[in-house]
């Protein structure tokens, strides 16, 4: 009797051990699918222009022109050599091939076709789904009258922070408004349409797919 008393013990033991075992696996997984759903949005219009986390504007009086929406996958950005401006980066990744894994944050860099100097954009929602990344900006186009102005594009950088191994998609959507009125006199960082409103252009999705290795051990 005392030997099956034993079995019996040892029986539990072990059944406690893998219900351990297993309520830890669960906790983790719920911990992962925690981390793999989040958004983060705009509060307020008050707000415009605090989601990115890299701005650069080039003038068109600079020779560099842009003819055409462009979003590309990058290296966290403290790779950047820090003479090269944010636009030379985001070039090197439209063909460039380059690796990162679970340790390193990933970026998104998006660059604007040339735009007006009167012209606006901004982040309104980044959000994830497990694989799945998307970006919402805004980019309103001036409808006031112009005496002087100038020619520009925009690049903007997100940080997506670090991402477990696998396979991503991400897409940039642009939704286009129009506007006749600022907040305030200033330039762009410092000003923000005041009656925006959509316009009769569809929103432009911009795709890009990449790949998250395992850290080293």
């Amino acid at each position: 009797m005392s030997h099956l008393n034993c079995t019996l013990k040892s029986i539990a033991l072990v059944g406690f051990a893998v219900a351990g075992a297993w309520c830890a696996v669960e906790a983790q997984d719920a911990k992962i699918a925690e981390q793999s759903v989040w958004t983060k949005v705009l509060e307020s219009r008050a707000k415009r222009g605090t989601l990115h986390d890299a701005l650069q504007i080039v003038r068109g009086d600079t020779g560099k022109w842009s003819e055409e929406p462009r979003l590309a996958q990058a290296p966290p950005i403290q790779a950047k050599p820090a003479k090269m401006l944010l636009d030379e980066w985001s070039d090197q990744f439209l063909e460039k091939k380059f690796h990162l894994t679970s340790s390193d944050d990933n970026w998104l860099l998006f660059r604007t076709d040339q735009l007006n100097d009167n012209d606006r954009i901004w982040v309104e929602r980044i959000e994830r789904r497990g694989n799945q990344l998307t970006v919402v900006a805004s980019q309103a186009v001036w409808q006031g009258r112009y005496q002087k102005n100038f020619t520009q594009h925009v690049i903007l950088g997100v940080n997506l922070g670090q991402l477990e191994p696998g396979q991503y998609e991400a897409k940039w959507i642009i939704k286009p408004l129009v506007f006749s009125k600022f907040d305030r006199p200033g330039r762009l960082g410092e000003n923000w349409p005041d009656d925006e409103r959509m316009s009769d252009q569809k929103s432009t999705e911009l795709p890009v797919t990449f790949t998250v290795a395992p850290s080293a051990p």
